[in-house]
């Protein structure tokens, strides 16, 4: 997580940072991304840096998981509902700037080791309350299968979005659009059926 120095600047300045790290992210490959690049775009100091930031790492995954904790909640708002029942995805054009959505494509790229940051350290665990919460409404409102434990669905539903990005890789999948229709096949046609009774 940003340093509390970060997050306690000025909205204005923040947001300032913020916009022109997307523009570092988005012009160059994750492994040719330096602090030296950064703090020459956003014009603060190395120092500056490493007073609001732990590293490439940490900055690169917090405004991934802000921009994914806003996804979920549009979800919410426009659909009532989690993505797991619903038909129907929101876009991302409804939610995120061009940029942003620039910015949120480079991760398809980023090097395994930070998607396994992304889904299994520190910020998954904010992250992926709101996603285990919404498992747990499901199984209360009676929607689960009697004999599915909730925690284990949880745990299967992280570590396949982990899986499905090494499939695009291995298998050189590159066009978003079939990224999203693999995705959305994964999770509506076969994951849902599996675990939510027959209505």
């Amino acid at each position: 997580m940003p340093k509390e120095t970060f997050l306690n600047l000025p909205k204005k300045k923040k947001y300032n940072i913020i916009d022109k790290i997307y523009d570092v992210f988005i012009e160059n490959d994750y492994e040719k991304v330096t602090i030296r690049e950064i703090t020459k775009k956003t014009g603060i100091s190395i120092g500056s840096f490493y007073q609001y930031f732990f590293d490439k790492d940490d900055i690169y995954l917090y405004l991934l998981t802000e921009m994914e904790k806003r996804l979920f909640k549009k979800e919410k708002e426009f659909l009532g509902e989690h993505l797991f029942l619903s038909k129907k995805m929101t876009s991302l054009e409804e939610v995120f700037s061009t940029k942003e959505i620039e910015f949120n494509n480079t991760f398809y790229d980023a090097p395994l080791e930070v998607l396994q940051k992304f889904y299994f350290g520190e910020y998954s665990k904010d992250l992926y309350s709101m996603y285990r919460e919404d498992l747990e409404k499901l199984k209360e409102s009676g929607k689960i299968k009697d004999n599915i434990d909730v925690e284990l669905l949880f745990h299967i539903y992280v570590t396949s979005m982990f899986n499905i990005h090494t499939y695009f890789r291995n298998n050189n999948i590159v066009n978003l659009d079939e990224k999203i229709k693999i995705k959305n096949m994964f999770y509506r046609d076969i994951l849902l059926h599996g675990y939510l009774k027959e209505s």
